[in-house]
């Protein structure tokens, strides 16, 4: 198979796999960072929230045991009697002897009188002007815990535990003793909180008594932000973050019961460095390693769906090209594609959708066979009907040219009719005149009564041409009547060839109709046959709706010339009348020159009977105008009509060019459409 170098896909479905790979890993990343840093902060609070309590609870301990000493110590029997401070000193040097918290015991009375299990007093040491003496006082009967201090001595924090003593006589005294935080700093000083954190008890001046850190203690931190914001928290106990410090640093404090020490305990900002570093790295190697795998699959995967679309492209190409080929096994079995390939382009109903596209395709290839197929019998048929078609066109166009002629010759006798009418609506008028003349001569007649022997030749001579003129005028009546009926024969015989148009109107409509049932069912291809049977169709209506004109102004001709044919038998019948008369006339102007007595008495019956030619003439003259304006009329239609079919002479030819036009095209469809397209089994 050649493959041509064209733009691809595969950079960017690797660019999408690669990315599609990489963002659960950055989302898992981030997520297992964002939880390990959150599970890190919360186990490093919760050893911060241990570490405090140990340590609270160490120093609560501690103050605990150092009350109920100092309450063991105050109840001895030489408390209760009068003050001996030599019994004194004996009992609390055994008491401190017997309690390894208890340090530097000493009794002061109210005046300032004391003994001390200590040698390291000063001589002028005044034990009433100290503060565990001042605040025992305040405190009567009250336990009184001095502020923290350094013992220079030992170099460590001591506190002075003290409480007043009162014996049975009213002697008050102030029983003392320290204790140091060294134990407190040795229950500390071991305790693991988180990798670099630490946990401090902070006198309320600032100053560090206990930290795991021995390097912290007795340095003042009040200055510091941890310090700050610890004092500056309402709570008692809690969380805070110091000032300018991250969550990692993040402090746990627990101030007690309102003593002048806190604890408070802090991790450094490296804290979750390892973790998270060993986090990040491996979750970049993973990331790595899935990128690459990544990078394969997308290689493998697009140079299958390379050879997919290949394969598809050649077999759309082909079927573009008119070569229809259906996809099967046996060519892919024997085209260089990998097993996979084959595999996902094997046609299958329930296989992948690359599968089924294949299947679909085929169905499509074979569909198109059998459509192609139809096209080229209905393309046989459509020349076949289109050559019929071609010969009624041309036998129609002949037809309609021959109706044209005769419509034409209808109209030119019309013509010539109209013409003799009116010369005969002149020759009435003429007869009118004479008629006038012979009025006024019996008139005359009537006073010159002594003339009329003279004046009847005359008279028998001018009757004598009216009656040659007007059997003259009753031969042309005659013929025109014979005319008419012609006329009549004419107008029937144009029925007729209407008759035949519309017939043949009406085969060239159900032509076009089988014509456009043929295009629709070729389809595509039959579209410029289906719009030319639709304009053959759309001309036969036309000539139709021509033939139906036609067949309405022939009915008003045949009307109006059987009118005009009844009126002019009927003139007919008036103007042998009138012949009559005119011979009565003649006779009688005979019998008046042969009866020349008679005269008087026969000129009455002569006036009568003018009177009678005068309406007679009227009445033909009035016929004859109806029939001259009658004629003119039907040469007007006779001349419409005449026009009509020569328009539709016109359309006829314009069908038979269509219907030639047809015929190519259904040759064309049939040699350049049909026959383009290879079937390959």
């Amino acid at each position: 198979m050649t493959k041509k170098k064209t733009k691809s896909i595969s950079r960017v479905y690797a660019t999408i796999l690669i990315f599609v790979a990489i963002t659960p890993i950055i989302i898992m990343l981030l997520s297992s960072y964002i939880n390990t840093y959150n599970l890190l902060i919360q186990r490093n609070n919760a050893s911060k929230i241990g570490a405090v309590s140990t340590a609270v609870s160490i120093r609560k301990e501690l103050r605990d045991q150092a009350g109920n000493a100092l309450d063991g110590i105050s109840k001895q029997a030489v408390f209760k009697e009068k003050f001996n401070l030599k019994d004194i000193k004996k009992s609390i040097r055994d008491a401190e002897n017997g309690n390894k918290i208890v340090e530097d015991v000493i009794f002061s009375k109210k005046n300032g009188d004391f003994v001390a299990d200590s040698n390291k007093l000063v001589s002028n040491y005044d034990p009433t002007s100290r503060p565990w003496f001042k605040g025992a006082m305040a405190k009567e009967g009250s336990i009184f815990f001095s502020k923290p201090y350094l013992a220079v001595t030992k170099n460590q924090y001591t506190v002075s535990v003290s409480k007043t003593v009162k014996n049975k006589y009213g002697q008050v005294g102030v029983l003392s003793f320290h204790i140091s935080y060294s134990i407190v700093q040795s229950g500390i000083e071991n305790m693991k909180i988180g990798r670099t954190g630490n946990v401090m008890l902070v006198s309320n001046d600032g100053i560090v008594v206990a930290s795991k850190n021995k390097k912290m203690i007795g340095k003042n931190i009040k200055k510091g932000p941890l310090y700050k914001a610890v004092m500056n928290s309402s709570k008692t106990k809690g969380n805070v973050i110091p000032k300018g410090e991250s969550k990692v640093q993040a402090a746990y404090f627990d101030k007690g019961d309102n003593s002048k020490i806190f604890a408070v305990a802090q991790t450094k900002a490296n804290e979750l460095r390892p973790e998270l570093g060993a986090l990040v790295k491996n979750s970049i190697i993973v990331s790595l390693i899935m990128i690459a795998i990544v990078i394969i699959l997308s290689i493998i995967t697009t140079r299958i769906l390379k050879q997919i679309f290949w394969v598809l492209k050649e077999y759309f190409e082909k079927a573009g090209n008119g070569e229809l080929e259906v996809i099967d096994d046996k060519k892919l079995n024997n085209a260089k594609l990998f097993r996979s390939t084959k595999a996902m382009i094997r046609p299958d109903a329930t296989g992948n959708e690359i599968q089924v596209l294949s299947l679909s395709f085929n169905k499509m290839v074979q569909s198109i066979s059998e459509l192609i197929a139809k096209i080229q019998h209905e393309g046989d048929n459509v020349a076949k009907k289109s050559d019929t078609l071609f010969t009624l066109a041309q036998q129609t166009d002949t037809a309609t040219e021959e109706v044209a002629k005769t419509i034409t010759g209808i109209a030119e006798v019309t013509s010539v009719q109209a013409q003799e009418t009116e010369k005969s609506v002149g020759q009435v008028k003429d007869l009118s005149k004479v008629v006038q003349v012979l009025r006024e001569n019996i008139i005359e007649m009537t006073k010159k009564s002594t003339e009329a022997s003279n004046l009847n030749g005359e008279n028998i001579k001018i009757a004598g041409n009216v009656d040659s003129n007007w059997n003259q005028e009753l031969l042309r009546m005659e013929k025109l009547n014979n005319s008419m009926n012609e006329l009549n024969d004419n107008v029937k015989n144009i029925n007729k060839i209407v008759n035949v148009i519309n017939g043949i109107s009406q085969q060239t409509n159900l032509l076009a109709l089988n014509a456009s049932i043929e295009a629709a069912s070729a389809g595509e291809a039959g579209k410029g046959f289906s719009v030319v049977a639709s304009e053959i169709r759309k001309l036969s209506e036309q000539t139709k709706e021509s033939t139906n004109e036609i067949e309405k102004i022939i009915e008003i001709i045949t009307e109006q010339s059987e009118e005009m044919a009844q009126q002019t038998n009927e003139s007919l019948t008036g103007g042998e009348k009138q012949s009559a008369l005119i011979k009565e006339a003649i006779d009688s102007s005979t019998e008046v020159f042969n009866k020349n007595k008679d005269v008087a008495n026969k000129i009455e019956d002569v006036e009568i009977a003018s009177k009678s030619i005068e309406e007679i003439q009227t009445h033909v003259l009035s016929n004859l105008e109806s029939i001259s304006a009658s004629t003119e009329e039907n040469a007007a239609g006779t001349e419409e009509v005449s026009a009509n079919s020569e328009e539709v002479l016109a359309t006829m030819e314009e069908f038979t060019g269509n219907v030639a036009e047809l015929q190519n095209i259904s040759k064309k469809l049939k040699t350049n459409l049909a026959e383009k397209f290879k079937i390959i089994k």
